[in-house]
């Protein structure tokens, strides 16, 4: 649910906007702007559902507002703040659609009470909208694509087995108490004397072995996929309690069957590389990968067979199976949280140096750690070189390190100076960020209607990241900022002998007497009493 509050008073404006948690009660404040047609501009750009506006403003008041967003966007509820003496006034213009009048100066409380008054209205109206059951036939709609994309997803290993358990969930499927073996498919090269497909129709061929293969594992326990090279997988399963040699006797009857149907139906053949049996969810995708290795050794073996991967089932040797702590590590890094960094180094010791394991496990295991933090950098577009500097030798040299001491030691000081790289160029993306937007302000002083939303939109910036890097690095509002260089431009300008009426237009004041307001507000005395040397 998104706020907009509309105000021409600074103060008051802040208040509203920043003097309440607003997102303690699950709204989103999409901004705060001075005026009416600043109002405007932002609910055409943004899914604005609640506007909290004053009455008196200029160029388009409240109710002026009011009407236009009834006529334009009849779903977004209005609160209007007004003065004792708008207040019959605005009463009377209910077929503006206005939800609640609160008079002046209301206490954050009573807003707040007004603003989750109209959200529950604006809720009830989105649940007539999406009613249960139109949602829930569009999940059953949607269901069969979010197990595709499940099923790829833990077959590629991209999955902690905390998502595991919670996307399974979410989807229905439940993994305990099955044994699972993984099979790919690949249609064979085809042979240099067959004319009927085009060298580049061999996806098209690729689909055609899915197709078929979903056809004829329709009524087998198995899932049909295409991974991402185009090859078609399988998950075949059983209950926990079966016979291992007797499942994987009837998937290779089942895969005989197939390819015998796939050699009929397009005159040409296919073979299939068979992974291991696992009982452990998260050793599918080593089992999978097994699949593929096994189907490379038609090189050796020939077309048209059914391999079976020749070794023991994947290994549980802790470093072959730590893609949570490897993803782990990868926040630590890129947040720059020091202790949860120190917590895994702990972590990564303990798992690597165990008594229970050769030393060789270990050393493996550091080598992984370190092609992730190489991907780390890789990420960002940087080289090892440029992110490291004089650490860059130590890093390469990794495998020198005599003791373990020297290795934690060695894996603080590089993940410390990952994340102070990637903290730096962050800090200076935002800064670059705010530098041109205030440049763009500086040029643009005499444009009324200078909103964030105008200056994101010509910058060809995000509207949200603009507002928030803009108040990181300056600690202060867009708004703020505007008004403090426009006084200021208008002060040097007055100074050097500029009539009043040019000074507002130069630093986009269309009404004189509202200019002559504000800078007496802001500086404390009358522009015409600068001054003039």
């Amino acid at each position: 649910m998104k706020l907009l509050v509309v105000e021409d008073e600074f103060q008051v404006r802040e208040r509203i906007a920043y003097g309440i948690t607003w997102a303690d009660y699950e709204i989103e404040m999409a901004g705060a702007v001075g005026n009416g047609r600043e109002a405007v501009a932002a609910v055409e750009k943004d899914c604005i559902d609640l506007v909290i506006t004053d009455i008196h403003m200029p160029d388009m008041s409240g109710l002026e507002l009011a009407k236009v967003l009834k006529q334009e966007y009849p779903h977004v509820k209005i609160i209007i703040l007004t003065g004792f003496d708008h207040f019959e006034y605005a009463r009377d213009s209910i077929d503006y659609g206005v939800l609640k009048y609160l008079v002046k100066p209301a206490e954050n409380e009573v807003v707040l009470e007004a603003v989750l008054k109209a959200k529950q209205l604006r809720e009830q109206e989105l649940g007539e909208i999406h009613h249960l059951a139109m949602l829930q036939q569009r999940w059953i709609e949607h269901l069969p694509h979010l197990k595709q994309l499940f099923y790829k997803n833990w077959l590629n290993g991209r999955l902690s087995s905390w998502e595991l358990e919670k996307r399974s969930q979410e989807i229905g499927v439940s993994l305990a108490g099955n044994i699972y073996l993984p099979v790919t498919l690949d249609m064979d090269p085809i042979a240099e004397a067959e004319d009927r497909f085009q060298a580049g129709e061999r996806p098209l061929i690729q689909y055609s072995l899915y197709n078929i293969t979903r056809d004829v594992m329709e009524d087998s326990d198995g899932i049909v996929l295409q991974d991402d090279d185009g090859l078609t997988a399988v998950i075949f399963f059983a209950p926990t309690g079966a016979e291992v040699t007797a499942f994987q006797r009837k998937v290779n009857q089942l895969l005989g069957r197939l390819l015998s149907t796939v050699k009929t139906c397009l005159k040409l053949t296919a073979s299939a590389g068979i992974g291991t049996c696992v009982e452990d969810p998260t050793l599918l995708p080593i089992a999978y990968k097994m699949s593929r290795m096994a189907l490379q050794e038609r090189i050796v073996l020939g077309n048209e067979t059914v391999i079976p991967y020749r070794n023991d089932v994947p290994s549980k040797t802790p470093w072959l199976n730590i893609t949570d702590l490897e993803k782990e590590i990868e926040i630590a890094v890129e947040t720059g949280n020091e202790s949860k960094r120190s917590e895994l180094i702990r972590h990564v010791m303990a798992i690597g140096f165990s008594p229970d394991h050769p030393i060789a496990d270990a050393k493996e295991m550091i080598l992984r750690i370190t092609a992730l933090l190489t991907r780390i950098v890789h990420s960002h577009g940087w080289s090892l070189r440029e992110t490291l500097v004089e650490d860059y030798n130590d890093f390469m040299n990794f495998n020198q390190l005599l003791a373990k001491e020297q290795l934690v030691e060695w894996l603080h000081r590089m993940m410390a100076r990952i994340s102070r790289s990637i903290s730096e160029r962050r800090r200076s993306g935002t800064h670059v960020t705010v530098s041109e937007i205030l440049a763009f302000v500086d040029r643009h002083l005499y444009e009324e209607e200078l909103s964030l939303y105008f200056v994101a939109e010509k910058l060809y910036m995000n509207y949200a990241y603009a507002s928030r890097v803009f108040k990181e690095v300056t600690g202060s509002s867009f708004s703020d900022n505007v008004l403090r260089l426009r006084m200021e431009k208008a002060k040097e300008l007055l100074a050097a002998g500029s009539k009043v009426y040019e000074v507002a237009e130069r630093v986009g004041y269309k009404n004189g007497n509202y200019f002559s307001r504000s800078f007496q507000k802001y500086w404390g005395i009358k522009p015409s009493e600068i001054y003039k040397p």
